[in-house]
């Protein structure tokens, strides 16, 4: 039974590496359908930090998930702005920012209850 925690948590990280893969690619891909400018290199640099990110969601540490959800909160300011067309990475990355979230408040481990027996 310990088990299923664990798994559904294993589960949850590599969902949140996909999304941070999908969200890098698309970011990175704006290069193409945007004019070449000092903002557009920002995006794909941006990209490049969502797939390096990835690579760490693959692993079980949580500092990956920490940057990955500070990274996703950066564009949280601009969704509240006024004049902010909105992209299709940016539902992902508050998607992405939740998920990251609540795997950072849940329990890593689950606590086996204690025998306190003589």
């Amino acid at each position: 039974m310990s088990n299923a925690p664990s798994q559904t948590r294993e589960r949850l990280r590599l969902l949140a590496m996909i999304l941070a893969l999908v969200i890098g690619g698309l970011l990175i891909a704006q290069l193409w359908t945007q004019p070449l400018s000092q903002d557009s290199l920002t995006t794909a640099g941006r990209g490049v930090l969502f797939l390096l990110l990835a690579l760490g969601l693959m692993g079980t540490g949580r500092l990956s998930l920490v940057l990955t959800a500070v990274l996703c909160s950066v564009s949280l300011t601009d969704l509240l702005s006024v004049g902010h067309t909105l992209h299709i990475s940016d539902p992902l990355e508050v998607l992405t920012l939740l998920l990251c979230a609540g795997l950072l408040l849940t329990p890593a481990h689950a606590s086996l209850p204690q025998d306190n027996a003589p």
